[in-house]
This record gives structure tokens, sequence and C-alpha cells, in this order.
């Protein structure tokens, strides 16, 4: 078991190179142990290698059905190889199997990692100009962690491009209420309300930028469109 020890202490390092030597002979002597095979999937995720990555998180999966963490990163991996369909049912499965377990004590990193792979299924949606579906996927994500204001800002955006600017404008202002030293939420404000001709209170959130960062460019560009409207 010192290869074991060795291999769980580089791996805690960063030291991916010597965790995968160590790893690697603890399962060619027979000892199959699932976060063994979850954590070498997850190196050869890291290099690239995405086929062998797979296959180490199987067998993961294989030894523990409900081991939350290598799922994480099968469906990751799949989704790196184009294999999206694969992907999203794994994503559903691990999100029912969270949901069930709600009432005991998820941990709230496994939940943030699921957050974001909802919001990466997103951006692919994005890409393909599917907006409502992007929305929803950003829906989701918020609701395991209401608290990722980067992901509530861009799903106010997009609410806001879609026509529905009072939706936009709540969750932006949800935004500042978990954060208030969130920038980009106050720059978006900003365009929602001058979008709806509140010039006035437009301003007020671009000055609120400035007041905390007086060099940012963004929030003197719209100040100077402001100025020349």
């Amino acid at each position: 078991m010192e290869d074991y020890e060795k291999g769980l202490e580089a791996f805690a390092k960063g030291d991916y190179e010597e965790a995968q030597r160590c790893f690697e002979r603890l399962i060619e002597s027979g000892r199959n142990f699932a976060d063994v095979l979850n954590k070498l999937g997850f190196i050869f995720s890291m290099k690239g290698e995405y086929e062998k990555a797979v296959g180490y998180l199987k067998k993961a999966l294989e030894i523990n059905p409900r081991y939350t963490e290598a799922a994480v990163n099968l469906a990751f991996v799949l989704s790196e190889l184009g294999r999206y369909e694969e992907s999203l049912e794994l994503r559903e499965k691990i999100k029912g199997n969270v949901l069930d377990a709600r009432d005991k004590n998820v941990d709230p990193y496994v939940l943030g990692k699921i957050a974001n792979m909802h919001a990466d299924i997103a951006e692919r949606y994005l890409e393909l100009q599917w907006f409502e579906e992007a929305i929803e996927e950003y829906k989701k994500a918020l609701k395991l962690r209401p608290s990722f204001v980067d992901l509530r800002t861009k799903l106010a955006v997009l609410e806001r491009e879609q026509g529905r600017i009072d939706e936009a404008i709540e969750h932006l202002t949800q935004c500042l209420l978990e954060n208030p030293n969130y920038l980009p939420a106050y720059i978006q404000l900003g365009l929602s309300y001058y979008a709806m001709g509140e010039y006035d209170l437009a301003k007020k959130q671009w000055e609120n930028v400035l007041k905390k960062d007086p060099e940012n460019t963004v929030a003197k560009t719209y100040m100077n469109m402001l100025n020349k409207r």
C-alpha cells in the first residue's frame, strides 16, 4: 500500500506524473480501487488523453455506480470527445442521484461541478444559437448553486436578448445582493436600464463600477456613450 499513500500525496500536491506512476503500479498489482481509477481518469483527462480517461472512469463506476466525482469527471471527458448525448444522459443521472440525496449532506463542491456542467451545455447550445435551451441549462445550474453570480449574469444577458428585460433586471439585482462587488452585474444592469430608456438608472450602475474600479474601461466607454447621447 506504499504506492497508494505516495500516489495520494503526489496527487494532492499536483504532481500528477508521480501520482500516475504510483497508481498504475497499484492497478498492475490487481488493486482496483475506485478512487485510484477515478484519479487516473482525471490525470489522463488533464493530459488530453481522453479515451484512456474514459476507460479508467468507467471502471471506477463499475466498482461504485454512485461515485459522483467519477461520474462528473466522465461526463466532462465525454463532452470533450464530442459525445454529447452520452454526456447529457450521464449528467441527468448525476443530477437525479444528487436530488435523491439532497436531504443528506451533499458536498457543495460536487454541486458546483454539476452546476458548471450545465453551464458548459448552455455554452454548446449558444454555439448552435439555441437560446431557449441555453437559458434552461443556466436555470438548472442556478437551481443547484444559486450564488454563482457569473452564471446568473450570463442568464440575465440571455433573457434580455430574448426581450425579457424584467427577468434580466431581476437576475442582475439578485447578483448584486449576493455579491455587491461583482462589477459585471453592474455593467449589465446599466445596459438593461439603458435599453429601457432609463438613462439615469443606467448611469448610476456605471458610476458604481467606477467608484470601485476607476480605470474600468467598459464602464468608461458606456459613460462616454451616455454623455454623447
